[in-house]
């Protein structure tokens, strides 16, 4: 993480994810389109990448502070001021920005598999907004899913604890390794692309910002159990024994199905991301 002292302009990476959250979280991240070859002056960013350097980071350099605040989408530049406006693709052209971005916020190799699909900014607004309505929408996240399958062992007849959380070590561990900071500036910079996609939901005129502070506290309620939870098998799928557990959003099982170590790690880095996000949306 870039020292407290260091001004925006002199951090390294600065591009970010949803979320996610996010997932942000995240988010998770948290997928999206090339750009095509038509119109390149409106679609042009404002970034100058560098090529890699021998510890293999990616340098990208950092709009100031100013540029941040002022961060306009590509076919608005011209109602903007272009000495100090951070020009932005437009949000369908946007997805080589995240790749970019994302890339530079971590050292996992992991990371690469989530950028793969296309539309990534919408991916994560609609995953965010699940989350922060208890819900999960697998499939805007399929290619975060663990490629092992599902297992259980029997404590009994009718009850059965899972017997390996191993499968979702990579997600955690790509997760971890997200500089919480330059996320948070990241998400900053992009906040015209998250807005459009969120208005696109049919939210237009509510803050994205309190969507992923929603759905990092809900994630964040989710207990932390000392040993694997005791399963049941009504019928065709298995649920928690205790009651209370099954009671918890779609989201809050899902973290918990991923196993007490995981989602104490998660959760960890969700409570750092918010901080950071707080502190760089002055809330």
């Amino acid at each position: 993480m870039s020292s407290p002292n260091s001004p925006i302009s002199e951090n390294r990476p600065v591009i970010i994810s949803l979320v996610i959250v996010g997932l942000l979280l995240a988010a998770y991240l948290a997928y999206f389109f090339s750009q095509p070859d038509t119109d390149r002056s409106k679609e042009s960013l404002e970034i100058s990448i560098t090529e890699p350097s021998t510890n293999n980071t990616s340098e990208i350099k950092k709009p100031s502070a100013d540029q941040i605040t002022k961060a306009v989408i590509a076919e608005d530049v011209d109602d903007a001021d272009e000495s100090s406006a951070f020009v932005l693709p437009r949000l369908d052209n946007s997805d080589q920005l995240i790749r970019d971005g994302v890339v530079s916020l971590t050292r996992h190799e992991g990371i690469n598999a989530w950028l793969s699909p296309d539309e990534l900014v919408r991916k994560v607004v609609v995953f965010v907004d699940n989350v922060a309505n208890g819900q999960i929408a697998k499939q805007t996240v399929a290619v975060m899913s663990p490629h092992s399958g599902f297992k259980v062992r029997s404590l009994s007849s009718k009850v059965f604890v899972v017997d390996d959380y191993s499968r979702y070590d990579t997600v955690t561990n790509v997760l971890r390794s997200i500089d919480a900071r330059r996320l948070a500036e990241l998400y900053v910079l992009l906040q015209p692309l998250f807005k459009e996609a969120y208005g696109e939901l049919g939210y237009p005129n509510a803050n994205f910002d309190d969507t992923i502070f929603r759905a990092i506290g809900r994630l964040l309620e989710t207990p932390v159990l000392s040993e694997p939870p005791r399963l049941i098998r009504p019928v065709v799928m298995y649920e928690y024994e205790d009651e209370r557990l099954e009671r918890l959003s779609s989201a809050q099982k899902q973290l918990l199905r991923m196993g007490p170590k995981n989602t104490q790690a998660i959760q960890n880095k969700l409570s750092e991301i918010a901080i950071e996000l707080r502190s760089v949306l002055g809330r």
